[in-house]
């Protein structure tokens, strides 16, 4: 599976999005009682960030790499 675009910026732009929403979810959590609904949003997009920033960091390394090809 091929994507047409070569740019990291929209992956790293995903992940920082992601993690700012758990960090303010995770905010909006303390001193209340457990919640599958908020712990569940926190795990989704803990994994979303993860994927987003790996696929980014391996966007920018083939960038460099192939000549700009």
């Amino acid at each position: 599976m091929t994507n047409t675009t070569r740019s990291a910026l929209p992956m790293f732009l995903a992940a920082v999005i992601s993690i700012v929403v758990a960090l303010a979810t995770g905010a909006d959590w303390i001193g209340k009682p457990l919640r599958a609904v908020q712990l569940l949003t926190l795990v989704g997009l803990g994994m979303t960030a993860g994927v987003a920033w790996a696929q980014a960091v391996m966007r920018f390394r083939q960038g460099g790499s192939d000549g700009g090809k």
